[in-house]
Parts: structure tokens; sequence; C-alpha cells
């Protein structure tokens, strides 16, 4: 078969690891190639990386050419003092990268012409420099938003103020009217896009969610623990604006002192908190409610073997909870859903309890809700003293339809539509 080409611009690329967003271009990647498209990706040299972990490229299929460019980032580079001229940091600090990433795409190009262009975003400097390509090369654009562009708060430090979010709201018009397709992690997304932009035809706007490649659980060791603890775990950053473990500790420590739980046997674990978890904010709440024996923050791990992990545990833990996250869906939940684990997920009303709810693997609570909160952790105790934990876990035949392999199928019809569409004019 005739492989066609696909040009990605995506700034999250193994072995960037920061960002769970990398699954999801690395997914794409891996199994585009089965689906008739081999893929080169421009992404920034690894240097731009915080975070790595080398063992995610070997899941780049033997088609995919990898483009890595030189980048300036305006906070690293441009700034004194840890100040820096507003104007060079939008849409985000990773503008500077702009002109390399648009070279490298005329580059490709030149020597071996592709069919469409895709990018995707966080950060949104990729649109920008997959915008200045398309128009370069009059091919189909693909814009994917894993997060929402305009209505995120800046980043402490960033531009701010109605002048830079005005730019920001006309850039982000700009990518929506210019490009022939745009993709979304969420319908709550798609569908804030698809009213704000109403001179788009609907169609133009499509969910393709985020998920869990099979691929990765198959080869999953069975896990089987000595101890008969009871182990709660959270994999991932934990914050104090949305991501914030304490009204956790608050209904375990309630938990215990009504007898539902002896808190010897429980084990609660964050994998990869970062430095919240270290604070004094966090350690002094832990210390204050008696729980410094059985919270542990631990550091990060490869991704192989954070999976290992969430097999490993009892309940898996979820964190996001602010009016401006009700939309989103973290990468991670389909993950724990594979991971067969019940999952408690502290979160507003919204997207992620639409998912729990579809595919039955869980419980939900507003940490904001103390009773709400101590209710659902009293039922989990209940529930593991019972023997019956494992219930909750998510149905698999309801959860198949997030196996990234699905989901890749769905962009790669999209991507025939627009080869499609372009041939036969």
């Amino acid at each position: 078969m005739k492989h066609r080409h696909a040009l990605f611009v995506a700034f999250h690329v193994p072995p960037e690891a920061s960002s769970s967003g990398v699954l999801r271009t690395l997914k794409y990647i891996r199994y585009l190639d089965e689906l008739g498209w081999r893929v080169t990706v421009v992404c920034p040299d690894v240097e731009a990386y915080a975070i790595t972990d080398s063992a995610l490229e070997s899941q780049f299929p033997r088609s995919c050419r990898v483009v890595r460019t030189r980048f300036l980032n305006t906070k690293r580079h441009l700034s004194l003092f840890r100040r820096y001229p507003a104007l060079l940091a939008v849409p985000d600090a990773w503008v500077g990268w702009l002109p390399w990433g648009v070279a490298a795409g005329a580059r490709t190009f030149a020597s071996d012409p592709f069919d469409l262009v895709y990018s995707t975003s966080p950060h949104a400097t990729a649109h920008l420099i997959a915008w200045r390509i398309a128009k370069r090369t009059r091919r189909p654009w693909v814009a994917d938003f894993r997060d929402p562009w305009f209505e995120d708060d800046p980043e402490p430090g960033a531009p701010s103020g109605p002048v830079f979010r005005g730019i920001d709201r006309w850039l982000e018009r700009r990518v929506i009217e210019s490009c022939q397709a745009v993709v979304t992690s969420t319908t709550s997304l798609r569908d804030t896009l698809r009213a704000r932009y109403r001179r788009e035809a609907p169609e133009k706007f499509t969910a393709i969610f985020n998920g869990y490649d099979e691929a990765d659980f198959a080869s999953l060791p069975v896990e089987t623990r000595s101890d008969t603890d009871l182990v709660v775990l959270h994999a991932g950053i934990v914050n104090g604006e949305f991501r914030d473990p304490r009204p956790l500790f608050v209904a375990v420590r309630r938990c215990a002192d009504e007898g539902l739980i002896a808190i010897d046997r429980l084990r609660i674990r964050f994998l990869g908190g970062g430095s919240f978890g270290e604070s004094t904010e966090v350690t002094a709440a832990v210390r204050q409610l008696g729980l410094d024996r059985i919270v542990e923050f631990l550091p990060r791990v490869p991704y192989a073997e954070s999976l290992r992990e969430l097999a490993g545990a009892d309940v898996l833990l979820l964190l996001q909870s602010s009016p401006d996250t009700t939309g989103l869906v973290p990468a991670k939940l389909y993950e724990y859903l594979r991971a067969q684990k019940p999952v408690v997920a502290l979160v507003q009303s919204g997207a992620t309890g639409e998912i729990l709810g579809m595919v039955r693997g869980g419980w939900t609570a507003d940490p904001d809700d103390a009773n709400a909160l101590h209710a659902v952790m009293a039922e989990v105790f209940a529930r593991w003293r019972a023997g019956t934990l494992r219930d909750e876990k998510a149905d698999l035949s309801l959860l198949r339809r997030f196996d990234r392999k699905a989901l890749t199928a769905e962009l790669a019809l999209l991507f025939d539509r627009l080869h499609a569409g372009r041939t036969n004019e």
C-alpha cells in the first residue's frame, strides 16, 4: 500500500515526558502508519524538554521521520532578572520556535512533499507554524486543540490583560478560520468553539477523545502484593489550584475517626506529584491530620513503570476541580479505567463525571462538598472490607471506544476525506 504523507507540527514529542499530550501525538503517529499515512513530525530540539523518557521513542514506526529544530524560549533565553518583553511571549513563550519550525516544514516539502498538515496545541505556537506551512504549500490543515487556547489563564509572569487577551483571541480566530478541520479532545471544547465561530460550518469541528493504548496494557505483568493494605494511588502533578489533595486527607481522617477504616491499613501514594506535594502547605496538613505515616510522595517514574504502579494499586485517585476544567477530561483517566481499578475522581460536575458514568468505573465527588466526599470514601472503605471493591472497575466493552487504535482510525478518516477533497479539486 502506498502511504500518503502527513506533516505533524507538535511541541510534545518523545522523548518529552512532562505532558500527557505527548501520548496523543505518539499514538496517532504509531497507528496512522497502519492506516495508510506516514508522518514527518517537526518539533524542537530535545534541549527544550525539562523531563524526558527515551523509552517512548521506541514506539515510533519505521516510516516516521522526526525533524528537530533550533528554538528560542522567551523566558529561558530573553529574560533579564526574570523579566522579558511581553510581546515576545505571545501566544506563548515558545513563539521563538516559529521561524525554525516553518523553515523545517518548507525543507521537508521540497525534499519529500506531504499531502496534509496537522498541528496540535498546547503550545499554540505549533498552530502558527502550521498556518504558515499550510499557506505556503497549499495543503489542507488540521488543527488539534488538546486544551482550550483563549480560555486558558496566562502562566505566572506571562503577558496578561485585555490587550494580550485580544491578541490571543485574534490569533485563535485566524487559526480556526484558516484551517480545514478542527479537532478537540472533548465534546465540550468542540461545542465551545462551534458556538464561538458560528460562521464556520459545524462539521468543521470534530471531537476525538484521548484514550489508552491496549498494546501498553497487554504486556503488563499481573501485579501481586504481599501486604493486605488498601493502596490509593495518584499519578501525576498535584497543585493548589485544581489538583489539591487536601480535601481527600480531611475525608480520610473523618472516616478513620468514625471507625470506618483503620489508618494503619491504608496507604495513599502520589507518584510524580511535583513541588506542591512537598510544600509546607501539604506537609503541614498531612502532619496536622495525623496522616504522615500513610501519605507518601514519590518521584516521577518512566511511563511503562507508571502503568505497572497503576496495576498494583487498589483505587486510583483523580484530581481536577475548578470551574474552568469542568469541560476537560484528564488524559490519565482513560489509563486509570483500562487498569481495571476503581477510580475516585475529585471533580466538579462535568465531562470527567460523564465519562465515568458512561463506563461505570468508580465514583465522583466535588472536593468542596465535604459530606459528599466523606460518603464516597466511606463507601470505598466498606467495599474494600467486604471484598467487592473490584466490582467497580470499568466495563471493558464500553471502554473499547477509547482505544487509541480506534481513535486514530477516526483521525485517519478525516485525513482521507481532506486529501480526497483536495485531489478532486
